[in-house]
């Protein structure tokens, strides 16, 4: 018994050996890099980077890091201390941009859901939707949308008749505030930042970096402060949301406004427990969306689905996602 439980032990201990703490930095100012998503090599989320930059990884692994500011990285680590990560350089498609004191700003967002269960793949969803904000009330009308979706059938990660009763599926179509992140938090007198550091009181929960060279601004921030954890009971279900983190970069690094945002993501970790079954779920989900295009207008016609369509194809393959996300969709199609 004895040699049974030091042989155990002896394994977590390998297994915990293999894990090094590696920090994702900016190829350019060599800045840690917070709230970047990491794969694993089936597309499974493994992890999001801390405040320092910081996540566990295992020599000789083939991971995924993805980021809204910065360019997605595939590799297999090696037991570098850190990993660089290239900003990102994508540009949006601008009409009419000087004309700022029309009635409305209409942009369109090109949006991605994923949603994994127990580490698989079971939902997904993408699309463009467009939006119209009046640009002195800053009211946010929505425009038309289109989008793909996909719901993964295998059975080991079927809902089960019980679970009927309360759906898992936490994934939504984007949305645009009237404020932005960065907005919201000079709003709120508890709240200040500091050297590139944002403070509630006296904790740090976020960070907020300027790229001059760019003209932009990465605004981070952990959602869920000033809890630990949120915790629901409903139908003798317990959700526990445990993590809830929100990332914005903006094309102006002086005071943005919801006219300045370029790109947004927000990360939720939840476990799912029923109190009369054996059953506990952990669900990852990210929501992603990007501005691809943007003007100043008088009028507020939404775009026909034709239309739409034909910036889904451009801009799906402008934004790839993970080649074992894809490989899995391919294949349950």
């Amino acid at each position: 018994m004895k040699k049974t439980i030091f042989t155990i032990l002896l394994a977590f201990i390998s297994i915990e050996m293999l894990a090094q703490q590696v920090m994702l930095a900016d190829s350019i100012t060599k800045n840690p890099v917070s709230y970047a998503t990491v794969y694993d090599a089936n597309g499974a989320v493994i992890g999001r980077s801390d405040m320092g930059g910081y996540i566990s990884l295992q020599k000789g692994y083939e991971y995924h890091i993805s980021h809204i500011g910065y360019e997605r990285k595939s590799l297999v680590y090696n037991e570098d201390n850190i990993i660089f990560l290239s900003p990102s350089s994508y540009i949006i498609s601008e009409v009419n941009i000087t004309a700022k004191r029309k009635k409305y700003y209409h942009c369109k967002v090109y949006f991605r859901s994923i949603e994994h269960v127990d580490s698989c793949l079971k939902y997904y969803m993408d699309g463009i939707r467009e939006f119209y904000i009046d640009t002195k009330s800053r009211k946010v009308h929505c425009g038309n949308v289109v989008r793909n979706y996909f719901m993964s059938k295998r059975q080991d990660i079927a809902q089960k008749k019980r679970s009927m009763m309360i759906g898992d599926r936490y994934m939504a179509l984007p949305f645009l505030d009237k404020y932005t992140l960065y907005e919201e938090t000079m709003r709120d007198k508890k709240r200040n930042i500091k050297a590139g550091v944002v403070y509630a009181d006296t904790v740090s929960i976020g960070s907020c970096k300027m790229l001059p060279e760019k003209n932009e601004m990465l605004f981070s921030i952990d959602a869920l402060w000033p809890k630990n954890m949120l915790v629901t009971n409903l139908f003798g279900y317990t959700q526990v949301l445990s993590k809830h983190n929100k990332t914005e970069l903006y094309r102006n690094d002086n005071a943005p406004s919801v006219f300045d945002l370029k790109s947004s993501n927000s990360y939720r970790h939840l476990t799912l427990t029923h109190k009369k079954e054996s059953l506990v779920r952990d669900i990852d989900v990210e929501d992603v969306f990007y501005v691809v295009e943007y003007e100043y207008t008088d009028t507020r016609k939404s775009s026909s689905s034709e239309l739409l369509q034909e910036d889904y194809k451009k801009y799906s393959v402008m934004f790839p996602i993970a080649e074992r996300i894809r490989e899995q969709l391919v294949r349950e199609e």
